[in-house]
């Protein structure tokens, strides 16, 4: 029972009695993407996604038609909680990074939910606050000057994305992060080989290795 388990991983739903989450499943559909696949654009239906496995990248599109990356939403994570709001999509899109499977709900269903259980109105209010904390942390570190300073907010950030002391996985390739920081993918090549080669990382492909959290915080501040 696999799809189960993206309504009990996403902060919405997992305060619900386990009775109630089964009865919730229900009203989920279930889909699976391939690497590339658009898993929504404005044109798509009003609904909340949660990633119940893999990764997805939101990203709006420039006047150039160049992608710009918001963020990466990770296995629990979830996104459209404007849809349930009743507010549109003019620009944003939504992309599997690789093999993902993604549980949708209708906003007519989730509209049947916060009347069921209107206390998810508060959890929806309480999350999207967090989110909002999210962005402003992403509008910091592209705020900062130089992309020494980026790459290494981003690398610590990651640590507490990916709950790790100090051993972390890029989810994006780097042309991808590059865009993410505000930056060029060659200038961000040159900027990992130079925290390697002054011992702050180390790193195998899209591993790293922090070999000190504390002198990377010395290059933010």
């Amino acid at each position: 029972m696999a799809e189960y388990l993206c309504i009990n991983k996403v902060p919405l739903f997992n305060h619900l009695t386990y009775k109630e989450q089964f009865l919730i499943h229900n009203l989920f559909k279930h889909k699976q993407f391939r690497k590339g696949d658009i898993v929504f654009s404005p044109e798509s239906e009003k609904e909340l996604y949660i990633v119940a496995s893999g990764q997805m990248k939101v990203y709006t599109l420039s006047s150039t038609g160049r992608e710009e990356i918001l963020r990466i939403v990770e296995a629990g994570g979830y996104e459209g909680e404007k849809n349930l709001l009743g507010l549109p999509n003019d620009s944003y899109y939504g992309e599997a990074i690789n093999n993902t499977k993604i549980c949708c709900l209708l906003k007519a269903d989730f509209d049947y939910l916060s009347q069921t259980y209107p206390k998810i109105i508060n959890k929806l209010l309480y999350l999207n606050a967090k989110k909002l904390m999210e962005l402003e942390r992403h509008t910091h570190i592209l705020s900062m000057e130089h992309i020494d300073k980026r790459l290494a907010f981003y690398l610590i950030e990651l640590t507490r994305i990916q709950k790790s002391k100090n051993k972390i996985k890029i989810p994006i390739p780097l042309y991808e992060l590059a865009s993410l920081l505000g930056t060029r993918a060659e200038t961000l090549s040159r900027k990992l080989k130079y925290f390697e080669s002054n011992n702050l990382i180390k790193r195998t492909g899209k591993d790293i290795h922090i070999i000190s959290i504390e002198n990377l915080q010395k290059v933010i501040y």
